[in-house]
């Protein structure tokens, strides 16, 4: 059985309800076929200082071909200055890997 290749976003926001809306209008744009999210707690250097603040991360799922338009939208959805957006090249299933290409536009 041949996999599929799909992208995988990693990127994170400050509470739930930021994750909940930059997912939505990811799926309105029909950039990704699905987006999970869930707490987490970040420690991170950030003008000068230590922080250790709680986070919320969102997981995307796209298609190979959404990467450019996909991180193109998601610095311009995006609440902070300067987010971290981790993109991957993932194998999955081929069922999951054509579902995720049919719900991408």
């Amino acid at each position: 059985m041949k996999n599929s290749n799909i992208l995988t976003v990693y990127t994170t926001v400050s509470d739930e309800k930021e994750a909940e809306s930059l997912i939505q209008k990811l799926l309105n744009d029909k950039l990704i076929a699905c987006g999970v999210s869930w707490p987490v707690n970040s420690q991170y250097n950030w003008q000068g200082k230590v922080v250790n603040d709680g986070e919320y991360i969102a997981f995307l799922k796209s298609s190979l071909r959404m990467e450019s338009e996909l991180m193109e939208k998601i610095e311009q959805y995006h609440p902070y200055d300067t987010p971290v957006i981790m993109i991957n090249e993932t194998r999955v299933n081929p069922k999951y890997g054509e579902w995720v290409e049919g719900e991408v536009k």
